[in-house]
């Protein structure tokens, strides 16, 4: 195959967890080629290895210092940076033509006015916010084969709004009345060595987080209200446990009206039906971390709680994959009009 048959890509952040998952899942993508990986940090290329042994003898590309905006040869880049430092490096290679795919949480938010109070600082390149489309392709796919920049959704929102969605759209639940528990491995912490994480602290420790005040909480909500068009709330509660990846999410749903959960399980199933990476578990089951592991899956179960009536929503996903690094391949293939399974199943 020709380098003018595939994509050219760059990954920018290759030292963290997500630029690590998508180092592994570009190196099998038949259609992609890794030109140049770069990471802040040090001052001269070091071997992929140093950061991620199990490449040794697998990828001859090295990691580089950063230089902003240097295509390196790419047309398609990956930014895998924390919030803030994404915002200064995609208008540099946006204004060079090359395809963005921004996995902080910078260019979620069409309306800055509902990051406040979430993100600190001031944006520095908003008038990129109005261009940038949210990179759910199960909502937006339409939308992403067109689009230039990318905002990948973030890990809790990815599972809360892909699992809430047919739900309040149909009008099975009330939009006002949604709670949201979610658990999720350490990666979500990032790499960078932090003591609350450290393992004599961390090791048989379990503990919710930034309670009430999660930066994702009006990711999820304001998505939500967009594509269902209902006045939705969120209350968003996030935890931790010593696993290395994973998301486990419970949400909580009161009936809007008198619907049986059976119907409602079959109006999901119709909404998710030719969705490749959307499994919905059949009434009487629910997911597990274990089976989406290092997989693009979302898996969703739905239960009916025998007091209350109300509709309890199970679902999984891997943190790394669907949560960030293979959602963001699954906009490329959409973006580039690969089959969308392509680098992320068999085909």
């Amino acid at each position: 195959m020709s380098d003018a048959d595939v994509c050219k890509v760059k990954i920018v952040g290759a030292t963290g967890y997500t630029g690590g998952e998508l180092i592994r899942l570009l190196l099998n993508h038949p259609k992609v080629k890794i030109v140049s990986l770069t990471a802040a940090g040090f001052d001269q290329p070091q071997p992929a290895h140093a950061f991620w042994p199990g490449l040794r003898n697998v990828i001859d590309v090295p990691i580089r210092p950063e230089i902003e905006g240097e295509a390196d040869g790419a047309d398609t880049v990956f930014l895998s940076v924390p919030h803030g430092a994404a915002m200064k490096l995609a208008p540099r290679y946006y204004e060079k033509g090359l395809r963005v795919i921004d996995l902080s949480a910078d260019y979620r938010f069409p309306d800055l006015s509902e990051r406040k109070g979430w993100y600190e600082g001031e944006h520095t390149s908003p008038e990129l916010c109005a261009v940038a489309v949210y990179g759910m392709p199960e909502l937006y796919r339409e939308k992403i084969k067109n689009a230039r920049l990318i905002a990948n959704p973030g890990c809790y929102p990815t599972a809360a709004i892909l699992s809430l969605y047919p739900g309040i759209k149909l009008g099975f639940f009330e939009p006002e009345r949604i709670r949201v528990n979610s658990v999720s491995g350490v990666t979500g912490a990032g790499r960078n060595p932090k003591l609350p994480f450290h393992h004599p602290e961390f090791d048989q420790n379990f503990f919710a987080y930034r309670i009430g005040k999660h930066q994702h909480a009006p990711e999820i909500v304001s998505v939500l209200r967009r594509v269902t068009g209902k006045p939705v709330t969120v209350t968003f509660v996030p935890h931790v446990l010593p696993l290395q990846r994973g998301i486990l999410s419970t949400m909580y749903c009161r009936k809007a009206q008198d619907v049986s959960l059976a119907d409602i399980w079959k109006a999901y199933q119709e909404t998710y039906a030719r969705e490749p990476f959307i499994r919905l578990y059949p009434l009487g089951e629910a997911p597990t971390l274990q089976a989406v592991r290092e997989s693009n899956f979302l898996d969703i179960s739905l239960h009916e709680d025998a007091m209350t009536g109300d509709i309890v929503l199970v679902s999984a996903e891997d943190n790394l994959t669907k949560g960030a690094a293979g959602q963001a391949v699954q906009n490329l293939n959409v973006i580039m009009g690969y089959p969308e399974k392509m680098g992320l199943l068999p085909l």
